[in-house]
């Protein structure tokens, strides 16, 4: 009797070691935090279309589509912590948005996504279309320091850097693939220009599985049509939504 209560516990002890020492980034999404890119004094890129009545600053159009995203995603998945790094034409700094990211305490078995929203810019008028950024495989970063709320430790305590580096690298691409095949499926008129690693700010400091997405460019004249129509930026948080979704 006494052989199979040690034995049992043994069993108990390997599979709490087992389940704690699971992928962290491959829980069911249980926080977004969204990134409208610029603010404040930085603009990001501005263009000034006939079209438009007058000159068209790239941190409205992102700090509009976040909001319809948080809207939208508010009332379809309301058990999702939604965290906004601005919710008003301010100034952060690169630094700053990252922190309310990897300081957010996540939510017991969950998984967290970063979503950084921007407009592209170009020196000629042709460039167009969406594409996707995400962190460089080659960039280590840091998962676990003093600033690590203490309900996330351990999500990562059983883990060295190098295996939290190797599993966020595997989700990012996984993220990344996501969102660029439901932009492509929506967008069908847009210029698909892929996934591609970017040794960004955003992208690291973050500290979650993370893309930044340039939803079109503002120096073309079809994709500034687009952005300053309301209608269209609705349609493009509605994108976005869909391809949290296929995340959780």
């Amino acid at each position: 009797m006494k052989r199979q209560v040690v034995t049992i516990f043994l069993l108990v002890v390997c599979a709490v070691r087992l389940f704690s020492a699971g992928d962290p980034f491959s829980y069911p999404l249980g926080t977004v935090i969204l990134d409208a890119g610029h603010g404040g004094h930085d603009p990001g890129t501005t263009n000034a279309w006939s079209f438009a009545g007058g000159t068209i600053y790239e941190k409205d159009l992102t700090l509009d589509i976040a909001k319809r995203l948080h809207a939208l995603l508010a009332v379809s998945h309301p058990h999702l912590q939604l965290v906004m790094t601005r919710d008003d034409d301010v100034f952060l700094s690169l630094e700053e948005r990252c922190s309310v990211a990897y300081q957010t305490p996540l939510q017991p078995q969950t998984s967290s996504l970063f979503i950084s929203i921007h407009v592209n810019s170009a020196t000629t008028d042709q460039a167009s279309g969406f594409e996707v950024l995400t962190k460089m495989q080659n960039k280590r970063v840091t998962l676990l320091d003093a600033s690590t709320p203490v309900e996330n430790i351990p999500f990562y305590s059983t883990h060295s850097q190098l295996s939290l580096n190797r599993l966020l690298n595997q989700r990012n691409l996984v993220v990344a693939a996501i969102f660029e095949k439901t932009l492509n499926e929506s967008l069908v008129t847009s210029r698909n220009r892929g996934v591609k690693e970017r040794d960004l700010w955003v992208l690291n400091g973050s500290r979650m599985p993370a893309v930044l997405v340039e939803v079109g460019f503002l120096s073309n004249a079809d994709d500034a049509r687009n952005l300053v129509s309301p209608q269209w930026r609705q349609r493009m948080a509605q994108i976005l939504a869909q391809a949290i979704e296929r995340c959780m």
